[in-house]
């Protein structure tokens, strides 16, 4: 899939090496991608730029996913923004769908698989 419109992906992970390959493997998708370090990165992010999908890592020091994903609803407002969750626990209680989850991909996850749920969440942002 090309991504008809340049969107731009955030993706939170701790991780430098899986950022990166997150990173690398959206960007030749077509996506602009923003890398953060954990949640507390990611929220200073939202001050100048409101991405049209995250990628989410849940467990990160300084500020984890489950933190940032109640915090970042308060700075956009209550707009959900489309989540892909990236986690090695992939089991999400129901209610985080409220928080934007558009899907959950396990680690270790398929690149392909990867790519696939973030054009599915960039879809899902366009149509918003």
């Amino acid at each position: 899939m090309v991504i008809a419109e340049r969107q731009t992906v955030l993706v939170v992970e701790d991780d430098t090496s899986i950022r990166e390959v997150i990173s690398d493997v959206l960007e030749d998708k077509g996506f602009r991608v923003l890398p953060a370090a954990n949640g507390s990165d990611a929220l200073r992010q939202l001050d100048s730029v409101r991405p049209d999908v995250v990628v989410l890592d849940l467990l990160m020091p300084v500020m984890h996913g489950w933190a940032f994903m109640e915090s970042y609803l308060e700075k956009t407002g209550g707009a959900p923004i489309p989540i892909v969750v990236v986690s090695v626990n992939p089991a999400l209680p129901r209610s985080y769908n409220r928080l934007g989850v558009a899907s959950v991909v396990s680690k270790p996850f398929n690149v392909d698989h990867l790519a696939q749920a973030v054009e599915q969440a960039s879809a899902q942002s366009q149509a918003a």
